[in-house]
């Protein structure tokens, strides 16, 4: 057979895995295909002179879609084939058959007694009489399926066949079915089951073809589906076909072989998923499928692009541009939040050769968009692409020891309540709470809300201890507008009046009547509050002062 395939070829990347076989048709070459003397003469007359009759059309014009699925799995691989011939009795019969497929495409022609094709070596042109380029015509549309293949044949109503096949009636047909298949590759067909509908003439217009096959090789096995449609876009005449220039093509003569295969042993890896097919060609049989990274022996070469391995013991072939001998790297896709697990680095690439670009600290979450297979994980970094080592990543937030000893924060005051100061951070992390019970308190006159300040203090935060806040603005025209807080516990309380025994150990007595309050529980006889009033005494008065503010829990 001659390939229709070559390294010029336009290649993408695909998966072969497939979704689930038809019980049904796994079942069909037991119990459906029922034993059958004959069929019916007239129904397999018409049947047979339909299908010879494509041959003896003045021209074909031939849309084929075809899916291979393989069993329990969900991803399929698609091939579509236009195929036009004209003037098909005669020696200026011309065709042009174009192949597209998930791992690329090739186009072939026919002219004047030559068939036309690109291989690695360019393009390239052989001698072939139109016995042989039928034969290519029809192991793509299944045009010479006759009932000598059949083992099930019936015609339920006028225009439409049902067909059935097993391994036993294909018989060499199955190379038509099976396109670069070999005895050593332990491919068998276990059921074909199709439908052919004809006009009104008996030409054929459309067929569907189902076939289940097997690959097995010692005690391992996979299975395929093939569903192939075959649409006829004419009734046989005026079809034209128009052939590109083909004077760059160079003769090769039946002793130059259009590839050549060249032994080889070495392990190499495949870059990307891919097909393992039963010959160097986009249009041969599947026989299994290679996931990205893995490694394999390679066993040869052919001049056309196609590297041949060992693949379940016998040979297969996957496409040259997806393999290697350097184990790849390959990055697979992922999403969420990690945490750095201690103070790490981020790289530009994959490698601690990778230039830095920043440091994670300690805790700090990172969102990720992949790991590799050498152990680093992609994160997105100052808005780019980075590479973080994964045993310094976890899904998990690790514990962080925020306890500072002997630490300095310096902000400007949001709070001054007693024995509470809370600042906004100069650092611009937000803010900070100090209980300042305890602490040096380095003021030139008072706190007011708004002084910059500095303060000493240590502990874990929520709040700090602070050991001394010094604040030297001086408030000398600010007197009439002090703020001052005292905590206590009420004594009595009426409507307008609250008596409170300060923890600076006065008693006061305080006007609320217009004071805020703010509490959930309300303000009752020993509740513990916090009053706030305006003071340019420092807070020494004790009678009837007036309340600005009234807090509590």
């Amino acid at each position: 057979m001659f390939k229709k395939g070559g390294r010029k070829m336009k290649r993408r990347r695909f998966k072969i895995w497939a979704a689930g076989i038809v019980t049904a048709l796994l079942a069909a070459a037991g119990s459906g295909m029922a034993v059958q003397a004959a069929f019916e003469q007239t129904v397999e007359a018409a049947y047979n002179t339909a299908v010879q009759g494509q041959e003896a059309m003045a021209g074909l014009d031939v849309s084929v879609t075809e899916v291979i699925t393989a069993a329990g799995t969900n991803t399929t691989v698609r091939k579509t084939v236009s195929l036009k011939v004209s003037d098909s009795q005669s020696s200026a019969m011309k065709a042009d058959i174009r192949i597209q497929t998930d791992e690329g495409s090739t186009e072939s022609y026919y002219a004047d007694n030559y068939y036309y094709t690109t291989t690695s070596d360019g393009k390239v042109k052989r001698e072939m009489d139109q016995g042989a380029i039928w034969q290519i015509i029809n192991s793509h549309t299944y045009a010479n399926l006759t009932s000598n293949y059949l083992k099930m044949l019936t015609q339920p109503e006028a225009g439409i066949y049902y067909y059935a096949a097993t391994p036993d009636t294909l018989g060499s047909y199955s190379k038509n079915l099976l396109e670069g298949a070999d005895d050593g590759q332990g491919i068998v067909i276990d059921s074909l089951q199709g439908t052919m509908w004809t006009d009104k003439a008996g030409n054929v217009t459309q067929r569907s073809l189902t076939v289940v096959y097997t690959v097995t090789t010692g005690e391992q096995s996979e299975t395929f589906l093939i569903q192939t449609s075959v649409k006829y876009n004419h009734s046989g005449k005026d079809v034209t076909v128009e052939l590109p220039n083909l004077t760059e093509y160079e003769e090769k003569t039946a002793e130059q072989p259009i590839e050549i295969i060249t032994p080889l042993t070495q392990t190499v890896y495949v870059t990307s998923d891919v097909n393992v097919r039963a010959s160097g060609d986009i249009s041969a049989v599947i026989l299994g499928g290679l996931n990205a990274g893995s490694g394999v022996l390679e066993t040869g070469y052919t001049s056309d692009g196609w590297t041949q391995i060992q693949y379940n013991g016998a040979a297969g072939y996957v496409w040259s541009d997806y393999v290697t001998t350097t184990e790849p790297v390959l990055t697979k896709t992922g999403t969420g939040t990690m945490y750095a697990q201690a103070d790490v680095n981020v790289r530009t690439g994959y490698s601690s050769e990778g230039g830095i670009l920043g440091t994670l600290s300690k805790g700090t979450s990172i969102e990720i968009t992949g790991t590799t297979s050498n152990g680093w994980i992609r994160v997105k970094y100052n808005g780019g692409t980075g590479y973080v080592y994964g045993d310094y990543l976890s899904w998990a937030v690790p514990v962080v020891n925020t306890y500072v000893e002997n630490g300095y924060m310096s902000g400007v005051v949001t709070d001054a309540s007693f024995g509470t100061l809370t600042i906004q951070r100069d650092d611009g992390q937000g803010t900070a709470t100090f209980n300042t019970t305890y602490a040096q308190l380095n003021f030139k006159d008072t706190l007011y809300t708004g002084d910059w300040v500095e303060v000493s203090y240590s502990g874990a935060g929520a709040p700090y201890t602070a050991s001394s806040v010094t604040d030297y603005t001086s408030h000398e025209d600010a007197a009439e507008s002090q703020s001052i807080s005292v905590e206590g516990i009420v004594l009595s309380l009426t409507p307008d009046k609250l008596e409170l025994q300060g923890s600076d150990g006065l008693l006061r007595t305080f006007d609320i009547s217009e004071a805020e309050q703010e509490m959930t529980e309300g303000l009752y006889e020993g509740k513990a509050v916090v009053v706030t009033w305006m003071s340019s005494t420092n807070g020494a008065e004790t009678r009837n002062v007036k309340a600005m503010r009234i807090q509590g829990e």
